[in-house]
């Protein structure tokens, strides 16, 4: 590999790009709110309904109706800045605003394997190789597990997944949240790891998504319980709800936010009436289904003017976002998959969301992970990122005194000006993206993107070392939870 060049910096400033106008930012607030006091949410979960009509909802049976005032009211409790931290400082993510910071994601149950291009079924293995592999690529700030491993009990599940990511990985690790003992499990072995109770919540080093709305507006009930659970731990937490319009939502765009949103507000209220300051990211991810065959479309341009759309949103209500771009329908790292990724993640990283996920890695609607894939999508990230950063102007940039000292005619290659910044002004991606001239490329192989990506994946999982949980805590971790922890194997 060629030496590494300066890439951005994670937590730029997006915002550039806002699809919506503030009328109709304003418009799609009255028509959710509208939603949530005519229409309300069924919330079958008995502490979750009680906690609302406590705060003032109307009940009538399971469905909730929720007034205006009482998402004011929760909007006020909650933070509008959440810190995903990782085992290494340098790895923390401050979530506010418009910091831009972009990751994996996902459950996928199968693994394009490195060796053989072939489907196979994704493994615990994978979960500990992708981790490794996130940790040694710049420009994918944070390891969401995207894959579920399919070779180990469900009772195994969580803690295992969990410590493969964080012992191949000083970056923050999310994942989903499927039992009461899984989260239980998790939060214990990570405060052990971070020196106990206080400071895993200072600075958490995990954080647990929560897929607790059925689109249309329906609490899903064995997820509420686990929402409502990590609230009262004060760990991060994500509302991810993902309604599909033309199926489990309306059809046009306009009325897919407004339902989305309002399922957001109803979960972001839950959080702050159960334990006021939570720290939550609304977790609106727009989907869209193909009117021709049911089926989601990952790659589809509404996927990215959608995602941007709910941005603004949140930048509405000051709340911190998780949503989605970089998905493809293409079921190899190829054309395709570079189109469809690369125009929704050039949206929704200059609408400024805070934390983008499926945008390394994801091919085929989420389904399949490809660990080539996560080296490509890296340089993609990269470049996306130099577009949040813009163009800076100012005295030294505008370089008026080197123009002078040059002069007509001239060039700048031997200047100071040149030499001081040449590292930082472009973006220089890896050596996935090729930039020899045709002779030089032909003469190393003529290979495509792809094998060069596989290439550098390999020797990663080959030569990269990540930085080890501490021996005493890792020793530890695998005696506390030796009846459940299922190590991957090397």
């Amino acid at each position: 590999m060629s030496q590494k060049m300066p890439q951005p910096p994670k937590g730029l400033s997006g915002g550039q790009y806002k699809p919506l106008t503030e009328e109709q930012v304003q418009q799609i607030h009255a028509a959710s709110l509208a939603i949530l006091e005519r229409t309300g949410v069924q919330v079958e979960e008995t502490q979750a309904r009680e906690l609302f009509e406590a705060a003032g909802a109307t009940l009538d049976g399971n469905r909730v109706r929720i007034p205006p005032a009482l998402i004011e009211d929760t909007l006020a409790r909650a933070s509008s800045r959440v810190v995903l931290a990782g085992r290494d400082p340098k790895h923390d993510l401050i979530l506010e605003g418009s910091r831009v910071h972009i990751g994996t994601g996902g459950a996928a149950l199968q693994v394009l394997d490195l060796k053989t291009g072939k489907v196979r079924p994704a493994t615990l293995k994978d979960a500990g190789d992708m981790a490794l592999v996130v940790d040694a690529l710049d420009n994918i700030h944070f390891y969401l597990l995207p894959i579920y491993p399919t070779n180990i009990p469900e009772e195994s599940v969580e803690i295992s997944k969990y410590y493969a990511g964080l012992a191949n990985t000083t970056k923050h690790v999310q994942a989903g949240a499927y039992s009461m003992q899984g989260i239980h499990d998790v939060i214990e072995m990570s405060e052990r790891i971070m020196g106990g109770a206080d400071a895993l919540r200072e600075r958490p080093i995990v954080s647990f998504i929560t897929s607790w709305m059925v689109s249309p507006l329906m609490f899903a009930t064995d997820v509420t319980e686990l929402l409502v659970e990590v609230c009262r731990q004060g760990m991060p937490v994500v509302l991810s709800s993902a309604p599909m319009a033309g199926s489990t939502a309306p059809v046009t765009l306009a009325g897919m936010l407004a339902q989305l949103n309002a399922e957001e507000l109803a979960g972001l209220a839950l959080t702050q009436l159960v334990n006021p300051g939570t720290p939550v990211l609304i977790g609106p991810i727009p989907a869209i289904a193909d009117m021709r065959t049911g089926s989601y479309l990952g790659g589809s341009v509404e996927i990215g003017i959608a995602n941007a759309a709910i941005t603004q949103m949140a930048h509405f209500y000051n709340v911190p976002i998780y949503n989605s771009a970089g998905m493809t329908d293409s079921k190899l790292p190829d054309i395709q998959a570079g189109i469809e990724k690369t125009q929704s993640i050039i949206q929704v990283a200059l609408a400024g969301s805070n934390f983008i996920h499926h945008a390394a890695g994801m091919l085929e609607d989420m389904s399949t992970i490809a660990y080539e894939q996560f080296v490509i999508d890296n340089d993609m990230l990269g470049m996306a990122m130099r577009a949040v950063r813009g163009i800076e102007v100012n005295e030294e940039t505008l370089a008026l005194e080197t123009i002078d000292h040059v002069g007509p005619g001239n060039h700048y290659l031997r200047e100071r000006h040149t030499m001081q910044h040449m590292r930082t002004a472009h973006h220089y991606p890896s050596d996935v993206i090729n930039r020899q001239d045709r002779d030089l490329w032909e003469g190393d192989g003529a290979q495509d993107a792809r094998v060069r990506a596989s290439k550098i994946a390999r020797d990663i999982l080959e030569n990269y070392q990540p930085a080890p949980i501490d021996p005493e805590v890792d020793a530890w971790i695998r005696e506390r939870f030796a009846s459940t922890l299922i190590l991957s194997e090397k």
